[in-house]
């Protein structure tokens, strides 16, 4: 008995596992990628300056920052493809895993059970409400018709005063400044 329930849990588990091993498996990948980029970004760094340090010329400084930059440039964008194609192929691994879990999880007999039971219960629903207004429809359009009669004969109720709004109070007066002294 114990080695069924193992094993069921397991198998309703299963999903999870193999979400949480498509995860682990991404993180590696961006963490190898990262790993290696940083250590050669300090590599190209060190030499950068080595060879830096070497000329003697301005003009000849600013060609090998440039190209530098351009190199960096190159390796930080096949780092970033590197890592945008992990990322698609886990989340299409893991979209799979998900959406072969709901197919499964609607052909389970109480999920079709519920999906009736919820029709059902709609269908009752709105039934009920048509009912309800139905009946309200014809005992509100009686009374309008007994108090438009009256109405006519009635004089016109007086409006009760409109509650005035507190008094607002004046600004503070500011005292004037005490005039400058100018240092000389």
């Amino acid at each position: 008995m114990y080695d069924d329930l193992m094993k069921d849990v397991q198998e309703k588990m299963q999903p999870a596992i193999d979400v949480a091993e498509v995860n682990k498996k991404a993180l590696e990948t961006l963490f190898s990628l990262q790993s290696e980029y940083v250590t050669d970004f300090v590599d190209s760094s060190v030499a950068q300056l080595k060879a830096l340090s070497e000329v003697k010329d301005a003009k000849d400084a600013i060609e090998l920052q440039v190209q530098f930059f351009k190199n960096l440039e190159v390796k930080m964008t096949s780092v970033a493809e590197k890592e945008l194609a992990a990322l698609t192929t886990a989340k299409e691994e893991i979209s799979g895993i998900v959406e072969k879990s709901l197919s499964e999880i609607s052909e389970m007999p109480y999920v079709s059970d519920f999906n009736k039971f919820i029709t059902e219960a709609t269908e009752a629903t709105t039934a009920a409400i048509t009912e309800a207004t139905a009946a309200v429809a014809p005992v509100a359009e009686a009374p309008a018709a007994k108090t438009e009669a009256p109405a006519a004969k009635a004089e016109p109720v007086a409006a009760a005063p409109a509650k005035k709004a507190p008094a607002k109070r004046a600004p503070a007066k500011r005292k004037p400044a005490a005039p400058k002294t100018a240092a000389k």
